[in-house]
């Protein structure tokens, strides 16, 4: 096919042979095997000029494509086994949408343009299991799975902040405790959906002895951000949240310690990662420890 279109874009065997880097004699050995099992001829050498006969004209147009996907194919081979070319399917909380999977887009369009990034919104729960059965290639959750069950690593760890509707009379504080909360209208995250966020909330009101006046539950932290804005109690949100910003709703730290934190992992199937997953991690975790533009999370402890 390679001597055919030579032939066929030079018109010229002599300059078709040079530009192959080879003699003339194979080259038309070459032509004419190709029309004995085509059964067709595709030069009309009766001239001085070599000419294409209409069956060559109709054959160029298909070989020059057959080269190009011949070419394409070996190219994107290279790749995938460099690791530069594929898809990848990750699950995240939706949590982690904010910022944080939108960061990891951005690496990995601008780093690894040529793989296919499918992020998908999902429960921690259902992330394990699609990452235990095969179905998704890698995971950003908050539950790392149990021992061995996964390969996870902590991706990011954060402080809690609070969210409190504006004009609330905590915000005239210098300094806001824990022990500010005591009593207070708040809205916290779901007993029944609300995962590990839910989890460390309780156990650091147990810790500390307090019991804020619960209004709302609710599973997601735009949701709760909303009540918050409409004046319906506060809250505490992980400190990547601040990115939401709403007329009604103001943010401030809150001195919780180091044990209390929101921390999100990423995790893969127990089998080896390929070259193109761990390539994949490798930028994500970047992406994830030095966020473009703000500084949302802490480096990973």
């Amino acid at each position: 096919m390679r001597c055919f279109v030579a032939v066929a874009e030079e018109l010229n065997f002599r300059r078709a042979a040079e530009r192959l880097n080879m003699t003339q004699p194979p080259l038309s050995r070459q032509i004419r095997l190709l029309e004995h099992a085509m059964g067709v001829t595709l030069f009309d050498r009766s001239k001085r000029q070599v000419m294409l006969t209409p069956a060559g004209a109709n054959l160029l147009v298909s070989a020059t494509e057959i080269l190009q996907r011949a070419e394409f194919a070996l190219l994107s081979a290279r790749q995938a086994e460099r690791g530069e070319l594929g898809a990848v399917t990750m699950g995240f909380v939706p949590s982690a949408g904010v910022g944080f999977v939108p960061d990891i887009a951005a690496a990995l369009t601008r780093e690894m343009p040529d793989v296919r990034f499918r992020p998908a919104e999902m429960m921690s729960y259902e992330i394990v299991e699609a990452l235990i059965s095969g179905q998704l290639d890698l995971g950003l959750t908050r539950s790392p799975g149990r021992r061995g069950e996964l390969n996870a690593q902590l991706a990011v760890s954060e402080p809690f902040v609070l969210a409190l509707p504006a004009g609330h009379r905590l915000l005239a504080r210098d300094e806001i405790t824990l022990f500010d909360l005591d009593s207070t209208d708040f809205i916290a995250y779901s007993s029944e959906r609300g995962g590990a966020l839910r989890k460390i909330q309780d156990a650091l009101f147990a810790n500390e002895g307090i019991s804020p006046r619960i209004r709302f539950e609710l599973s997601q932290t735009h949701s709760i951000l909303h009540f918050v804005n409409r004046g319906l109690g506060i809250a505490l949100v992980p400190r990547s949240s601040m990115q939401l910003s709403l007329d009604g709703l103001r943010y401030r730290p809150i001195a919780i310690g180091d044990r209390f934190r929101s921390k999100i992992y990423l995790c893969s199937g127990p089998k080896t990662p390929s070259v193109l997953l761990a390539r994949v991690v490798e930028v994500m975790m970047r992406a994830l420890t030095h966020p473009n533009g703000h500084l949302w999370s802490d480096p990973p402890e």
